[in-house]
């Protein structure tokens, strides 16, 4: 795909005064996020943009996962999006991993809360080439470069810290660092995986846009009713029961949605087809080969984005088998992460303070 033709999100952001749609009449007076993120939509002849390229957690296909190597090698290749796990240190300090625990990627058996940043700083992945634990605020300061202005971040804030401690971090980070061409609330979208969550990037980033992150499609339908959410889905829970009706009830509602984590050829191919606004893939560089096929002969799929399967995509039975199974479990897990988690809508009729941070401008 040449470089004119990837979609950036320069320029593609928009605030509205929280209008909400039909669905969500009866909310008027409760203040979801101030931003929507605005997706690509169409290329100039009408047909589908593809969906743009996001990075889960840099390029894990070939470096150490949540790591600068991984995340700068994935600008290279044509990443536009970088996925970010987010995590708070024992003494405030914003890290980015996956794990709340350091075994499965630097080898050591403490939990990141219970270490500083000094401790932490010191550690090395036990990948290849032993990467050293970034933070939140050296990869600002990495696209915050003069020729990174396209790129943009997803983060994925964790639900093991202490919530308000982590986004009143989050947002003390992204206040300390200049972004001079774009502010960062174009750049960033703030993930979250629960209500609370989401009334707390309101009061302390509530000029940024918000993606709920989930794979529970019954506890994704209530956000449907609140302004200016957009989604994070596994892919498998769209592709199973419910799933096109989900899809075709956020299409409706004008929201974005973007999928993880797909790294198939044939799973990549019914992302482009059923128009979804982002892939999230450990490889970016196999989904920029299934983008070029989609611009060079659409793939056959003009006018069939109604969310089933089809033959085009070239899933196997297996897959289509694990595809059920998998969604299955996560109704399962899903009615589980409800009762667990449930929404509250009051919860987003709290004003922003005078004092909070985290306006993006600089």
């Amino acid at each position: 795909m040449a470089s004119a033709d990837i979609p950036t999100f320069e320029n593609v952001t928009a605030t509205f005064n929280l209008q909400a749609s039909p669905s969500a009449a009866n909310l008027e007076s409760q203040p979801g996020p101030d931003t929507s993120w605005v997706a690509p939509g169409r290329n100039n002849d009408g047909t589908p943009a593809v969906p743009l390229t996001i990075a889960h957690r840099g390029l894990k296909a070939k470096y150490p996962e949540n790591t600068m190597s991984g995340f700068t090698h994935a600008v290279e290749v044509g990443a536009q999006g970088l996925e970010v796990d987010l995590h708070l240190s024992k003494d405030g300090v914003v890290v980015i991993s996956h794990d709340a625990t350091l075994q499965r990627c630097y080898g050591v058996s403490k939990r990141i809360i219970d270490c500083d940043w000094a401790y932490l700083s010191s550690l090395r992945t036990t990948r290849a080439p032993f990467e050293p634990m970034p933070r939140l605020i050296d990869l600002l300061q990495y696209i915050s470069a003069p020729d990174r202005t396209h790129v943009w971040l997803l983060l994925d804030i964790k639900l093991d810290d202490d919530s308000e401690s982590m986004v009143r971090a989050i947002a003390e980070t992204i206040e300390s660092v200049p972004s001079e061409r774009r502010p960062w609330n174009e750049r960033i979208i703030l993930g979250c995986w629960a209500a609370k969550y989401l009334s707390l990037c309101h009061k302390y980033l509530p000029s940024f846009p918000v993606a709920l992150i989930s794979y529970s499609l019954l506890y994704a339908r209530q956000f449907l009713g609140i302004p200016n959410i957009s989604f994070n889905i596994k892919q498998k829970a769209l592709m199973g029961p419910g799933g096109t009706q989900f899809l075709a009830e956020v299409k409706d509602a004008q929201r974005q949605i973007f999928v993880w984590t797909i790294n198939e050829e044939s799973f990549m191919r019914w992302s482009t087809r059923n128009e979804v606004d982002g892939v999230i893939t450990d490889d970016p560089e196999l989904f920029q080969g299934v983008c070029d096929e989609w611009e060079g002969n659409r793939l056959g799929y003009a006018g069939d984005t109604d969310g089933a399967l089809n033959k085009d995509d070239k899933i196997t039975i297996l897959q289509r088998i694990n595809v059920l199974m998998a969604a299955v479990v996560m109704f399962m897990l899903g009615g589980v992460f409800s009762i667990a988690h449930p929404v509250d809508l009051k919860a987003f009729t709290a004003k922003p303070s005078n004092d909070n941070v985290g306006s993006g401008e600089h």
